[in-house]
């Protein structure tokens, strides 16, 4: 799991409708994936369950309710958490929410041996508490994703292991190389493909 800046573009606000009806627009914007605990759109059964934060709460920030640059793409579990919440402008070193079109969530964060979030910074340690971004869902997926990566390592030392051997008898071991050499590409690139998998668009939805 990793988290992306967000490039938002003034030149993409819409002439018509209102937020709601821009979902698939904040959806791609946010690349899917919820902008606060990076957890992506498929493993909450896509973009029906998933909502449009409001950065600044249209409760507090009437006219910014329509604006495509204060709406994000957000989990409903950390969308509920943040709320209207609202302690402060932003600023890494007070209580408030970085905004992730100007702050690199990934710059936030370090994680402990157990895949739990450390902030790095005053903001960033009450995102942590406030929207609960060590709930155990999230652990699993970071440990998933740390695991994947281990084992993709694990392949390529044996690989360079395997290569430096120069005796030709060796057949069974190169057979080997090839299948673990498969397993590796397969490994690799099953979080790319659950990525660019979304369980359904829009346009499903209403046709249902």
């Amino acid at each position: 799991m990793q988290w992306y800046l967000i490039l938002k573009n003034t030149e993409k606000q819409p002439d018509k409708g209102t937020y709601s009806d821009w979902k698939p627009i904040v959806a791609e914007e946010c690349f899917y994936q919820c902008v606060y605990c990076a957890i992506h759109e498929s493993q909450f059964g896509g973009i029906v369950n998933y909502h449009i934060d409001h950065f600044r709460p249209k409760s507090l920030f009437a006219a910014l309710i329509n604006d495509l640059a204060n709406l994000y793409y957000a989990c409903p579990i950390c969308n509920r958490f943040k709320s209207d919440d609202w302690p402060d402008e932003p600023s890494l070193d007070k209580v408030s929410y970085p905004e992730p079109c100007k702050v690199d969530y990934n710059t936030l964060f370090e994680f402990d041996d157990k895949y739990s979030l450390i902030g790095l910074f005053t903001a960033s340690k009450y995102l942590i508490h406030r929207l609960y971004l060590n709930r155990a869902q999230l652990i699993f997926e970071r440990r998933e994703t740390a695991m994947r990566k281990k084992v993709g390592q694990l392949i390529t030392e044996i690989q360079a292991m395997i290569g430096q051997l120069a005796d030709a008898d060796l057949k069974d071991a190169y057979a080997t190389l090839s299948k673990i050499d498969s397993v590796k590409n397969n490994l690799i690139g099953l979080d790319e493909v659950r990525r660019k998998v979304r369980p359904y668009v829009t346009g499903d939805i209403k046709k249902s």
